[in-house]
């Protein structure tokens, strides 16, 4: 018996009846359903074959952070203008799921990156995972910081501005593309560095491999002072000077369940309203 969780933007348009229909319709198909309505995230990933997700990118994104013991594929339906995790439209779903349960579907897998924040001198240490980025911002009325990056133990760079953004190919095309990146075709396996608003005018993005470690040590003007380090827009956590931030390639992939009717450079299009 074929096993699928669900998890529900309820605050989108629809998501409530969809959700109901999918249960049905699956129920009919001999299909054991979990809903994030009557289990944790957790408990649903730990019991279920693939996951469907009902919303937007923030709901796709929210679930690919519970992903760190366990990897499933993941279906995105988008209730609201297209997305680039979201892939499938609501009128589509149905056709997409019976792919799948007829063995039909297209996986891609996607790198995602694990992020350690500890403080020797605080004695606390913090574990993200992130399919799109790990960025480190200054936080409300905080002055420039003074960011250092370095890779795999050599210095890359030093420079004052408002933070730097480590995304994989998948978040190219998210906060990092506002900041001045590159779009990175998702089966590249890559991790760029882009400063957010840098003093040095002439700084730009840096595209490095996935097996590099990736460390950032702030500085600010003020012992009060601090930064926000940001997972994927899901988790965040301040840090301050005392902060020591590795990034590297995450143990988990996710497993990305493709649309069968629009490829990623159609969704570029679509998205980006490239003339086609």
């Amino acid at each position: 018996m074929k096993k699928i969780g669900i998890v529900a933007n309820l605050k989108k348009n629809g998501s409530r009846e969809l959700l109901d229909q999918l249960k049905q319709w699956l129920q009919k198909r001999d299909v054991q359903v979990f809903d994030s309505l009557e289990n944790s995230v957790e408990e649903m990933l730990r019991q279920s074959d693939m996951v469907i997700c009902l919303g937007g990118d923030g709901t796709f994104l929210s679930v690919a952070s519970h992903m760190r013991a366990v990897s499933i594929p993941i279906l995105g339906v988008n209730l609201g203008s297209l997305g680039f995790l979201t892939e499938v439209k609501q009128t589509e779903v149905f056709e997409e799921i019976n792919a799948y349960l007829l063995g039909q579907h297209t996986i891609e897998k996607r790198l995602m990156i694990a992020c350690s924040a500890a403080s020797h001198q605080q004695k606390i240490e913090r574990r993200f995972v992130a399919l799109n980025d790990i960025v480190v911002s200054r936080e409300g009325l905080t002055r420039l910081l003074h960011i250092e990056v370095s890779v795999s133990g050599e210095k890359l760079t030093a420079f004052r501005g408002d933070g730097v953004i480590i995304a994989t190919p998948t978040g190219s095309t998210a906060y990092s593309l506002s900041a001045g990146g590159a779009i990175i075709h998702p089966k590249l396996e890559t991790l760029m560095i882009t400063p957010i608003c840098p003093h040095a005018s002439a700084l730009r993005s840096m595209v490095v491999g996935a097996d590099e470690k990736i460390s950032i040590h702030i500085r600010t003007d003020r012992d009060q002072e601090k930064a926000l380090l940001t997972a994927d827009g899901q988790e965040n956590m301040e840090i301050d000077d005392s902060y020591s931030v590795e990034i590297t390639r995450s143990n988990t992939v996710l497993q990305l369940i493709k649309s069968s009717r629009r490829s990623y450079f159609a969704t570029l299009r679509e998205n980006f309203k490239i003339p086609g």
